[in-house]
């Protein structure tokens, strides 16, 4: 049984591999974000942040298509005051959008800090302090 550990463990770690052409496919297929997603995105900060009104500094990326079945990714990079109430410095959210919701995150995803995603101001995320 020791033996077959290390295989499974590799195994299931390559599973997640993605190819070049896979990759080049889903960096091409960037559109920008819609007014229905980006409010979708700013009504869902208020689960996802612990402060989601002291965001300051926010980006928000073009939207890619993972897949055929309506699954999408956005990413988000914006700073925000953490459980101690400081800032933590900009951080990179991956949001995953399924036909234009918002249904997961994850943070630090490195695909956010890949130099072919294009980026654009998004104050309608900083505006939540004024509500």
């Amino acid at each position: 049984m020791k033996n077959k550990l290390p295989i499974f463990a590799a195994a299931l770690a390559l599973s997640g591999c993605v190819t070049q052409e896979q990759f080049d496919k889903v960096m091409a297929s960037q559109r920008p974000p819609s007014a229905a997603e980006k409010a979708a995105i700013v009504s869902a900060a208020r689960d996802y942040f612990v402060d989601p009104y002291s965001i300051r500094d926010a980006e928000i990326s073009n939207v890619v298509r993972l897949n055929d079945q309506g699954l999408e990714a956005v990413c988000v990079k914006a700073n925000a005051k953490n459980r101690m109430g400081g800032y933590t410095g900009r951080t990179a959210t991956s949001v995953r959008l399924l036909k234009g919701k918002p249904m997961s995150t994850l943070e630090n995803a490195p695909a956010c800090a890949m130099p072919q995603m294009r980026y654009r101001p998004f104050p309608e995320l900083e505006n939540l302090k004024n509500v």
